[in-house]
Order: C-alpha cells, then structure tokens, then sequence
C-alpha cells in the first residue's frame, strides 16, 4: 500500500494549556509535516491547570475520541499514538470496537516508560498489542526491558525554520546562556538557581514555564543580569537561540531533548547533564560539554560550574569548532528527514 493511501490517525495525550501554550508542539509540528497523507489528529484539547481538570481529562479525552473517531465513518488503517501509557488504550479501543486489522504503531517519549519501571501486568498486556516500536533515542530504547519485535529509533525532529540561520561569531552574539525548556524538578530548576552566583557577570535568558515559574521571577529580582521570558514560539527560540552563546541543559532525565538540536542547528552549543538524549546528541570536547550526574548534587552542581566556566574560557576557534560541529549533528534531526523515515515505517507496517 502506498503511503499516501493510508488513512492515518495521530493521538497523543500532550496539549497546549495556560501554563504550557507549546506542550506537545513537537507532535503537532509532526502531524502538519506528514500534511501529504491527510492524517486525522486527536491530542489532549482539554487541558487546563485547574483540579478540576486533572481529575475529568482523561475521561474527557476519551469520550472525544470515541465521539470523534469510534462513532465516524472513516475507517483508519494505521493509529500512531505518542506516548504510549495509557494513550495506547485508546487505540485498542478502536481495534476492538472498529477495525481488528488497524496496525499500533507507539512512539515512546520518555515518560511513558521511566515512570512505568517495572512494567506493570497491564502495561505489559498493552505492549503485547504494539505493531511497531519508535523511541526517541538510542538509550531510551535501552531502556524498554519488554520483547520487541519491532522497533526503530527516531526523534520527533525540529523545524526546518532552525536550519535557515547565519552563523553569528561568539562576539556577534549578546546572550551569555539561554535556557529553553519546562521549568519544573527534573528539568533542573534547583541547579539553575545554584548556579546563578556563578553566572552574576553573564547575561542569562530562561524561556518557557512551568511550576517553578514564580521562583525563577523571584531570582531575577535578585540577579538584574537574568531575564525571564515565558514560553515562546518556533521563530522567537530561533531568534533567542542564535543570539546566545550556549544553551544549558540541567535535566535529570531527558529522552531526547529536541531544544538541544534546535540550538545545535542555530550554532549554539550545548552545555548538558548527561541524560539519554544528551549523550544522543553532545560530544563532550566535539559539539559541546558533557556534565556527569554521578555523586551528590553539591558535586554535580560543582561540575556544572566548572563546566560554563571552562567554556567562556573558550578561544574563539574552538568556539566556531563547536557551532560547526554542533551544526552538523544537527542535520540529521530536521523534521523533513524525520517525516521521510516514518512513512517509510508506515509502509512496511503494513506489509
């Protein structure tokens, strides 16, 4: 079957909400790539902060979909789910009730499997029902300890917007350090404001929100050299990214981490803790600076300022060595590559 045959259902349990308005872009910037094959699209809109709504979202989403696609006339071949726990019981749903021949196929994200370690009973069953496996990186892959027949690694991919930049010298540029990302725990907000002391001579930039949102604000009342500025959209981050001079990425966990690919694509290198995604996509000393998560937090923290201090001290030729280096692992990202593999795997899922 060709691809541009296949009848096509996107779902994912990610959604834009007040706090988040980008959460789960990288899924929709994947849904409108894949244009071509007129995939039909079922994401989390409801989706707020209130108690309310953490309570009633997923019955919600349910119901949606079963009025949206179990009650519709259009008949689906292939049902990709993001995120596969529990979104997958939604395409069971629909295997049950519309079409037992549809095809599964689940990309993994991260969450869905380091939250779920060990895999549960029903977790397990679930898997069972998986046609086709994606992870978003090598070691995430690793990671999943249940039998796969088939699977592939591919990341969700970054705008082509992020490859049409100049490169700008380490002087040109009049940002010190950016973060882009969730302000939360695992993202490393601790580690951001410890290591704010350090960076009270550098200019820093937090773009994104997150429950340490009012924290973060505080900080920058205390600290004038840092600003912080929300979320923003794919042409703002690219503007922010090719005027700072690294990105610093603090998580504790981190499957992929696709800001790492957009920077690298603007010629920002990367300053990261080692997570799954970062030792993807940073060579240490090559692309960008690896930071060692092993020991106690003080020690990390210690790393993490030796780290940023090692790199402004860097010369101007090792700088550009860096963006160059950066640049070109990059490439291979590009959502347009991305796309072209995954409706390779669409093809083969159907033989």
């Amino acid at each position: 079957m060709q691809s541009h045959n296949l009848n096509l259902l996107i779902v994912s349990n990610m959604g834009p909400k007040p706090s988040s308005p980008f959460q789960g872009k990288f899924v929709h910037n994947q849904v409108w790539a894949l244009a071509a094959l007129n995939p039909a699209y079922h994401y989390m809109r409801w989706h707020s902060d209130s108690r309310l709504n953490k309570v009633l979202k997923y019955p919600v989403f349910l119901l949606d979909f079963i009025w949206r696609f179990i009650l519709s006339r259009r008949r689906f071949d292939i049902i990709h789910v993001h995120f596969f726990y529990p979104t997958i019981y939604l395409a069971l749903l629909y295997k049950w009730l519309r079409n037992s021949q549809v095809k599964i196929v689940v990309t993994c994200h991260g969450s869905d499997i380091y939250k779920y370690q060990p895999p549960g009973k029903l977790y397990r069953w679930c898997a069972a029902k998986v046609d086709q496996w994606i992870f978003a990186s090598k070691a995430l892959a690793q990671h999943f300890s249940l039998p796969v027949a088939k699977k592939q690694v591919l990341p969700a991919g970054i705008s082509e917007l992020f490859r049409q930049t100049d490169r700008l010298s380490y002087q040109e540029k009049s940002i010190d350090l950016l973060y882009v990302g969730s302000l939360d725990q695992n993202k490393g907000m601790d580690r951001l404001l410890a290591l704010l002391p350090v960076l009270h001579d550098k200019k820093v930039v937090v773009a994104g929100s997150g429950p340490w949102l009012a924290r973060l604000q505080h900080a920058a009342q205390q600290f004038p050299n840092v600003l912080v500025v929300g979320p923003k959209d794919t042409a703002a981050l690219k503007q922010l990214y090719c005027q700072a001079r690294g990105l610093i990425s603090l998580s504790r966990h981190e499957a992929f981490g696709l800001v790492m690919a957009e920077a690298m694509a603007c010629y920002t290198p990367v300053i990261a803790t080692e997570t799954d995604g970062a030792r993807e996509q940073v060579q240490h000393g090559i692309n960008g600076l690896l930071v060692s998560q092993q020991g106690e937090e003080t020690e990390v923290i210690a790393r993490l300022s030796s780290a940023l201090q090692q790199f402004f001290s860097l010369s101007e030729q090792q700088y550009q060595l860096l963006q160059q280096q950066g640049r070109a692992s990059a490439e291979q990202y590009l959502l347009g590559q991305v796309v072209t593999e995954l409706q390779q795997v669409y093809q083969r899922v159907m033989l």
